[in-house]
């Protein structure tokens, strides 16, 4: 514990070099990780260059002022590359499966069938009777896309 209090800025850079590692890793899924492990790297630069104290309660104190100074910065710009801002298609392996209509299914109006417990709407580009197999071919959030076979 003697080397951390001698060598204060090559522990910093370590541990600052450390949490940035950990966060790449992790693909940039927090932000405090990132912040606070350049505030620890500008702290002990600041260090080296003697414009600060090799001292733990001044390393703290910067440390904890230029994490908050990073991440109110910081944070948006993150924040909004983290979003997916592409439109999400629902990955189902309900594609290709055959049943039998439970009412007619028509462009403008849609039926309805049921599956596990659960009431889906049905739509399809092409009017189906009542009681006519047809064939998932896609699937939105609570709606089943079909097509006659």
């Amino acid at each position: 514990m003697d080397s951390m209090f001698t060598n204060l800025p090559h522990f910093l850079i370590g541990i600052g070099l450390l949490l940035l590692i950990i966060e790449v890793l992790m693909g940039f899924t927090t932000i405090l990780l990132l912040t606070l492990g350049i505030a620890m790297m500008l702290v002990s630069g600041l260090m080296y260059i003697g414009i600060l104290n090799e001292a733990l309660l001044d390393a703290f104190i910067a440390i904890a002022i230029i994490d908050a100074i990073l991440t109110l910065v910081l944070w948006r710009p993150l924040k909004l590359l983290q979003k997916d801002r592409a439109p999400k298609e629902v990955k189902s392996d309900w594609i290709g499966t055959q049943f039998d209509l439970e009412s007619d299914v028509a462009p403008g109006a849609p039926g309805t069938a049921r599956f596990s417990g659960v009431v889906w709407t049905v739509k399809s580009s092409s009017a189906i009777k009542k009681g006519a197999t047809a064939e998932v071919v896609k699937v939105d959030v609570g709606v089943l896309h079909v097509q006659p076979v």
